[in-house]
Parts: C-alpha cells; structure tokens; sequence
C-alpha cells in the first residue's frame, strides 16, 4: 500500500501498530507528512510520508466511516435528486397547482443544524 489514509492501520517490525489520522498534502519542499498515533498511546506523531512508509506496512484498516462526513454526503444527495425531480417535473410540465408550489417554497428546510441566539452570563 502505497498511499497511507484516514484510519488506516499500520504495523512496524516490532509489531507496535499505528492508526493513520491524517495525510497532509505536498509543502512548498514537496515533503507530505502523515500524522499518527500508537494505538497504545494517545500521542500525535508526525513523519515524513516516504520515511513512514519505509517504518511500517499497512495491516488493517477500522472499517467505519465519519458519521459527520456520511451525514452531509447523504442530504447533499437527497438534495440533489430532489433538484432532479423538479428539473423533470418542469420539463414534462408536471407542476404542483401553484399554492402548493407556494406551500413547498415557504416551508423552511431542516439541515439538522440548529442555530441559538447568544446568550448573555452575568
């Protein structure tokens, strides 16, 4: 494996296993580092991408997702087709009677995002 990511794990010849939290992109150097942890420790570890790929070999990998990012992906999509389906709904000529269509564009969506007035700690 020649392109460490995300939650990747990766073992040196002790044995010692690391998870791969993050691979940044070239430096001005062209020098891409990856930062890791033990999975014994809770330290952040940096090195270099080609040093650490020459220190330890890939094994496994967590096998789950970031919940945030498999979140956002599924209501972009849904918003997505739901772009499509009016697209084609006016394309056939299909419309809602318009005050339906007045109904469907004054109802607010729900991004699961709240937002709070701030308040004020005496």
């Amino acid at each position: 494996m020649t392109d460490p990511k995300r939650n990747d794990i990766f073992e040196d010849a002790n044995g010692m296993k690391v998870a791969v939290k993050q691979l940044y992109p070239p430096n001005a150097l062209g020098v891409s580092f990856v930062e890791y942890k033990n999975l014994s420790d809770s330290n952040l570890r940096f090195l270099p991408k080609e040093q650490f790929l020459e220190g330890f070999r890939w094994v496994d990998n967590f096998g789950s997702t970031d919940t945030f990012v498999k979140v956002v992906l599924e209501k972009e999509a849904k918003s997505i087709e739901a772009e499509e389906a009016a697209k084609a709904a006016e394309a056939t000529g299909e419309s809602d009677s318009p005050a339906e269509a007045t109904e469907a564009a004054e109802k607010p969506t729900d991004d699961g995002v709240r937002t709070a007035a701030p308040t004020r700690s005496s």
